[in-house]
């Protein structure tokens, strides 16, 4: 009888897959390119996650004969054909004996919290926000949430520069730290690169963490974006949780993904204040575990299997360390 599980984390800069007993213990952990993809074609992001699935089992010693789920928590998979269509590439793959595929924000709620219900803030290169209500019923954001996550942030740092530079801001210490992880001497030499369109993605995305920096040594500049992207994100919380009329309810709002990972408190604490005018019972917690643990948690409720204290413990104590997940831009 097959007796373990795949979950796998698929998002727009990584992939990671993990493979665990029933016992919580994590016994083979593989990462591949983003999985991201939009559109009918989903053949080379499904790709992408087939190949860093069958890395991971190959290296946990088990035959996909012997995983008896596969949850593949991925970002795309927003509408209903997503999902379908990542189902039908994934199961041809024959990963495990049963696979089931779910917008990636869930395996992130999983992950921060232990009520079957909830709404979950995912803020990476993008941003998401889902529910999970009392009664079972799902809802994702998807394409209509466009704005929060860490190229919004990447963007206003490199306007707040400019804006400092040519007098209609504030000085920033951005100046300094933007300059610095770009590689440039000057504003305006930084300025003629990115006309012409000499920065890449990467290394624009790398410039998210330095707000927070910044805004941590007491820069207003950064403080300011900080909040405003807060408020933007409480936002999308607050009408979902008006939608489903769950305002007097307690539960979790967890907050997951890299942009939740810079320090100080202020984006937390700007988000808490926004949602708890909403739903006051409510707490806002960050995730202590990584969104692919939280497709591991998923496999084992598909199987209607309890996971216990000792299967928490086990799933903390074999995860990859978080170098693991760290990615090349700092996110």
């Amino acid at each position: 009888m097959p007796s373990h599980v795949i979950g796998v984390d698929g998002g727009s800069t990584k992939t990671i897959a993990l493979v665990a007993d029933l016992n919580g213990q994590i016994l083979g952990m593989a990462r591949g390119a983003g999985s991201n993809a939009t559109g009918e074609n989903v053949d080379e992001p499904m790709g992408v996650v087939v190949q860093t699935t069958r890395k991971a089992l190959e290296k946990s010693g088990i035959s996909s004969q012997e995983a008896a789920l596969g949850m593949f928590t991925l970002a795309g998979a927003d509408w209903p054909e997503d999902i379908q269509r990542r189902q039908y590439a994934l199961e041809k793959a024959e990963l495990a004996w049963k696979v089931v595929v779910k917008n990636d924000t869930f395996g992130g709620l999983r992950a921060g919290t232990r009520c079957p219900y909830g709404v979950v803030i995912a803020a990476g290169t993008g941003a998401n926000t889902a529910i999970i209500t009392p009664s079972g019923d799902e809802w994702v954001f998807g394409y209509y949430q466009d704005y929060g996550g860490a190229l919004d942030f990447s963007k206003e740092a490199i306007e707040a520069v400019l804006r400092a530079e040519d007098g209609r801001g504030a000085p920033t210490l951005l100046t300094e730290l933007v300059l610095g992880q770009l590689g440039f001497a000057t504003v305006e030499e930084m300025l003629k690169a990115l006309v012409a369109k000499k920065v890449g993605l990467a290394n624009k995305l790398a410039l998210c963490p330095r707000v927070f920096e910044a805004s941590f040594a007491g820069d207003e500049v950064a403080s300011e974006m900080i909040v405003r992207h807060g408020l933007a994100l409480a936002e999308y919380a607050v009408a979902v949780i008006r939608r489903f009329q769950m305002g007097q309810q307690a539960f979790d709002v967890v907050l997951v993904g890299s942009v939740f990972k810079g320090p100080g408190s202020l984006l937390q604490d700007t988000i808490a204040m926004a949602i708890h005018r909403a739903a006051p019972h409510a707490q806002v917690v960050r995730s202590h575990f990584e969104p692919v643990i939280g497709a591991l948690l998923l496999a084992y409720d598909a199987l209607g299997l309890p996971v216990t204290e000792d299967m928490y413990d086990c799933l903390a104590t074999t995860c990859p360390a978080p170098e693991f997940f760290n990615t090349d831009q700092g996110l």
